[in-house]
């Protein structure tokens, strides 16, 4: 089987103001810089959708107390890790939607989503949280606290790397170490 290729000059600027033009319109600088310009703005729009998508850089969480010792309050934190992308824009938002909704979402998403819990005793001073092995993949991550108010937004952490959550009596405190 034998290949065929059909080459050819390129059209000097006269051939091209004659076959890309109409008389009286634009110059074929302009007409090459328009092409450029829609290139351009292809490309960062691509470019930020994709960055939108991207995978979390995080490596750890270290969860940390601010309480008394003899603090009574029993608490948890749930660290939601979602993969996929029809999920991350259903994700509960509250403190309130994610704990009424918590079993239904690890009965219909488990799949597509991973829950690390550290339950949070009387006395706790602190552990460090073990990822799961697919972290890395995850779209959205989220940081959500029983004894935070009910109306209390869940904390992303997808853009931290790592990620210190410390906890006193009136919530918690997320920040990167």
């Amino acid at each position: 089987m034998q290949a065929f290729f059909y080459c050819r000059k390129f059209p000097s600027r006269s051939q091209l103001s004659k076959a890309w033009l109409m008389p009286g319109s634009r110059s074929v600088e302009e007409i090459i810089m328009n092409w450029l310009l829609r290139l351009l703005t292809f490309c960062v729009l691509v470019g930020c959708s994709i960055a939108a998508m991207a995978e979390t850089t995080l490596s750890s969480i270290r969860v940390t107390s601010r309480l008394d010792l003899n603090s009574i309050i029993v608490s948890g934190v749930d660290v939601v890790f979602f993969y996929d992308t029809s999920i991350v824009a259903d994700q509960p938002l509250t403190q309130f939607e994610w704990y009424s909704n918590k079993r239904e979402y690890r009965a219909t998403h488990a799949e597509v989503i991973d829950i690390v819990n550290l339950p949070i005793p009387q006395g706790f001073g602190g552990a460090t949280l073990t990822l799961p092995s697919r972290h890395r993949s995850a779209l959205k991550v989220l940081v959500f606290a029983e004894h935070q108010s009910s109306a209390s937004p869940s904390f992303d952490i997808t853009g931290m790397q790592d990620v210190l959550i410390e906890i006193d009596q009136f919530g918690l405190l997320v920040s990167e170490q």
